[in-house]
Parts: C-alpha cells; sequence; structure tokens
C-alpha cells in the first residue's frame, strides 16, 4: 500500500480519493490502473486527432476522463477535461491545440502505473 500511496504522491495524484472510490481495497486500484494502461481509448484519441475527427475523439477523450477521474490521475484528467470539451463541440482544431499536455500527462500517469 505504502508503494502506491508514495507513487501517487510523488506525481501529485489523488490517492486518498482513488481509494476511497475502491472501497480501501488497494488490490482492486492496483488492477484497475493496469486496465487503464491496456484500454485502448488513448491511441483512438491519437488517431482521431491525426485524422481531424472530433466524434471519435470525443468518445475516446470522454472515456479517459472518466478513467483518469475515477483512479486520482488528476495531472491527466485536467488535461482531458480541456480537451474533451471542443471535441463536443465538435471542434476538432481547437483540441488539438490541448494535445502536447494530454500527450505529457497521459506519460507521467503511464510511468507511474509501470513504476508499480
Amino acid at each position: 500500500m505504502a508503494e502506491t500511496k508514495f507513487a501517487y504522491a510523488a506525481h501529485g495524484y489523488d490517492y486518498s480519493g482513488a481509494i476511497e472510490r475502491v472501497a480501501g481495497d488497494e488490490e482492486l486500484l492496483r488492477s484497475l490502473l493496469d486496465m487503464f494502461l491496456a484500454d485502448e481509448n488513448y491511441a483512438h484519441l491519437m488517431s482521431a486527432l491525426d485524422a481531424g475527427d472530433p466524434q471519435l475523439g470525443f468518445q475516446a477523450a470522454h472515456s479517459l476522463k472518466g478513467s483518469s477521474g475515477m483512479l486520482g490521475l488528476t495531472g491527466l484528467f485536467e488535461a482531458m477535461k480541456s480537451i474533451t470539451e471542443p471535441l463536443r463541440r465538435g471542434d476538432a482544431s481547437t483540441a488539438a491545440g490541448y494535445r502536447a499536455d494530454v500527450e505529457r500527462e497521459y506519460a507521467a500517469a503511464a510511468d507511474m502505473i509501470k513504476s508499480l
């Protein structure tokens, strides 16, 4: 437990919220973190941004926003909030302006999860 809590703290993530949402079950939290890494929505979002497809982008971004929020990955959650809204409006061009933030925050979250 201390290792996960420390990793969250080192990245400024919300461990207390995440562990509360899984009723204190650290094994479940770690399982959900592994599932998050295996999820293909990040790849779908990047493909949608490359293609300028706001509909596909919104679906992927909305899913990532929800899962990152549930898991307490606050940096990624904030980045996903920023990119989701323009995609919701069908504005792929504005959304693309948030891509670097999403890439940076996703990489940080993935690195943290892989370190566990």
